[in-house]
C-alpha cells in the first residue's frame, strides 16, 4: 500500500473549493504529492476556477430549480377583464419576456387598461378563477354569529391572486 501525503479530508476540501470530481482531485493531489496549493494553481491555469476560486457547476439541483421556476411562470396567469369579459389571459413568463423586450409598450398598455376600467389580476396556480368577494359589514350587533368558515390553504407568501382595479 502506498503512503499518501494527503487525506480524504484534503480531497473533500479540494472538491468543495473547486467543484472537481473525486477522481480529478485525487489525481491532482497525487501529481503534486498532496500539495493543495499547487493543485489549485494548476486548476486555475486550466481555467477551471472562477474569480474567487470556485467553479460553478450546473448540476441536477440547478436544473430542477430552473424547471420549477419555468413551470410556475407558465402556470401563473395575468388576466385582464372588462365588464365580466376576459380580454387577456397570458402566462406570467410571457409577460416578463414582453417587459424585457418592449417594456414601454407593456407599461402604456397597462395604464390604458386601467384607465378604461379593466381589472388586472395575477392568478397563481391552484387559485380559484373568481376573486374572493369583499367582506360584508355585519347587519346588526344582536345577530347571531355565523359559524366560521374554513380558510382556503394559501401558499407560503399568503396570496393566491392579486387584483388591480
Amino acid at each position: 500500500m502506498e503512503n499518501k501525503k494527503y487525506t480524504l479530508n484534503d480531497v473533500e476540501i479540494l472538491r468543495d473549493k473547486t467543484g472537481v470530481s473525486y477522481e480529478e482531485a485525487v489525481s491532482l493531489l497525487d501529481k503534486y504529492d498532496g500539495d493543495m496549493t499547487r493543485a489549485l494553481i494548476e486548476l486555475e491555469k486550466r481555467g477551471q476556477l472562477g474569480e474567487k476560486g470556485i467553479k460553478i457547476n450546473v448540476n441536477g439541483n440547478t436544473a430542477d430549480i430552473i424547471g420549477r421556476l419555468w413551470r410556475k411562470g407558465c402556470d401563473t396567469r395575468l388576466i385582464v377583464e372588462r365588464d365580466g369579459e376576459r380580454l387577456v389571459n397570458l402566462s406570467a413568463l410571457f409577460m416578463i419576456l414582453a417587459l424585457l423586450l418592449g417594456w414601454r409598450l407593456v407599461i402604456a398598455g397597462a395604464i390604458l387598461a386601467l384607465a378604461l376600467g379593466c381589472r388586472v389580476r395575477l392568478l397563481r396556480p391552484g387559485a380559484s378563477e373568481k376573486p374572493a368577494p369583499a367582506p360584508e359589514a355585519p347587519e346588526k350587533a344582536d345577530a347571531p354569529a355565523e359559524t366560521p368558515k374554513q380558510e382556503e390553504k394559501k401558499p407560503e407568501d399568503g396570496f393566491n391572486s392579486i387584483t388591480i382595479e
